[in-house]
């Protein structure tokens, strides 16, 4: 989306020329040389739980030509077939699932089962997690059991799950792209008829570089990323979405809610503008769609979500995450693990397993953060003198105390 000089300036989180919340030179450059609003705004938006309005804005998911609703259901924590419904009523027509969501693709079959009709308004978008090394009968074996799964005969796009995520031994998020079993997988799939549309998604630090080298491999149609106002700039998102535009690959957002649905102390009353703001933020750059797992989950998510999209970024909305994104900066790890894994006398594999304590703490997805973390080899897990050791927290520019996360994963996940 086009947003006109003045705007630009203006609204300083939004354009993707506009000088982010944690640009190149660092959050505390950046805190040093921003102009800051006068003073916070931190009350309800009038109406924004307001639940009769309906998302009727889509957008062209790149070359695949599809008309994606700009906001779509995350289908991470999905347990029941209702909020599909409720949401599809709402003129959402984007699902995002996938083999490791627990049952949730056996859920969007219950939903189609009891919905007549239901397929036909739904895009599904799920993932296979092929390694580097997985062979084509095997990629294939995968598929297969996400359409029995899914009680479908087609799959509209599936995506190469989580590369650079760590949870595949060895995963550098290029070795799995280079595989040509994939290729051959994805060419055997399409001529089947059983996948429309394939996609690459990554949420790691390095994503910017993975997913563009997805983008000039020719072989897919869109993106899953995750994108935020705090490591928008440091994590070079401008540059892969000028790349995805020029090759007409598709963008969809995951996790744009830096902190889930946590807000930094004082911020309670703005829980639900926060979360509003935030979607509009992603919706002011060049993406077709936002996806969120409390959408799958939340009736009250929804109907945020659906009054988000009912009008643009604005003043208010700018102001908000202003002083939001200055207040949690501290409290959300980027992921780099620049400063954090150089300091680490003991090679622990900080990102990886503050990630997954956050999967844990914030998402509930116990299970699985536990079957992630303990994956892991033993040794970059956590070692006794984690409990005394702060390197970690105190190398960390953004202040962030990775030490705390990495004892509480231990704790709660070993």
């Amino acid at each position: 989306m086009q947003i006109g000089r003045r705007k630009a300036i203006t609204y300083g989180l939004a354009g993707a020329g506009a000088v982010g919340l944690s640009g190149a030179l660092g959050y505390r450059e950046w805190l040093r040389r921003r102009y800051e609003p006068e003073a916070p705004i931190i009350e309800d938006r009038p109406g924004m739980l307001a639940t009769t309005a309906k998302v009727s804005s889509q957008r062209r998911l790149g070359r695949t030509n599809l008309q994606v609703s700009v906001v779509g259901i995350g289908a991470g924590g999905l347990d029941g077939p209702e909020p599909v419904a409720r949401a599809v009523d709402k003129g959402m027509n984007y699902i995002d699932t996938s083999i490791c969501y627990g049952g949730s693709e056996k859920v969007i079959a219950r939903a189609l089962q009891l919905n007549k009709g239901l397929r036909e308004k739904l895009i599904i978008a799920s993932k296979w997690d092929a390694g580097h090394n997985w062979k084509n009968s095997e990629i294939l074996e995968s598929l297969d059991n996400s359409l029995k799964r899914l009680g479908v005969s087609v799959i509209d796009i599936m995506q190469l799950h989580w590369l650079g995520g760590g949870h595949k031994v060895p995963d550098d998020g290029f070795n799995r792209l280079d595989n040509p079993e994939l290729y051959r997988a994805m060419e055997d799939a399409k001529k089947a008829g059983k996948v429309r549309f394939f996609g690459a998604t990554s949420h790691a630090d390095t994503r910017s570089k993975i997913l563009k080298h997805a983008i000039d491999k020719g072989a897919f149609d869109m993106l899953l990323v995750k994108m935020n106002v705090l490591d928008y700039e440091s994590a070079d998102l401008p540059s892969l979405l000028a790349h995805a535009k020029a090759k007409d690959v598709g963008v969809v957002v995951m996790k744009s809610q830096p902190a889930g649905d946590r807000v930094p102390k004082g911020y309670e009353k703005s829980k639900y503008s926060i979360f509003q703001a935030n979607l509009r933020w992603v919706l002011e750059h060049d993406v077709a769609c936002v996806v969120h797992s409390k959408i799958g989950t939340d009736p009250a998510y929804q109907d945020l979500a659906t009054g988000a999209v009912q009008e643009r970024f604005g003043e208010l909305d700018r102001s908000l995450l202003y002083h939001y994104a200055q207040a949690l900066s501290p409290e959300y790890c980027r992921g780099c693990g620049d400063q954090c894994v150089p300091a680490c006398p003991h090679g622990i594999a900080i990102p990886h397993v503050v990630q997954f304590a956050m999967y844990d703490r914030q998402y509930g997805w116990h299970e699985r953060a536990r079957e992630h973390y303990q994956a892991l080899p033993i040794a970059e897990r956590w070692s006794e003198t984690c409990l005394s050791c702060t390197r970690c927290t105190d190398v960390c520019p953004h202040g962030f105390d990775a030490a705390k996360d990495i004892n509480e994963a231990h704790e709660r996940l070993g």
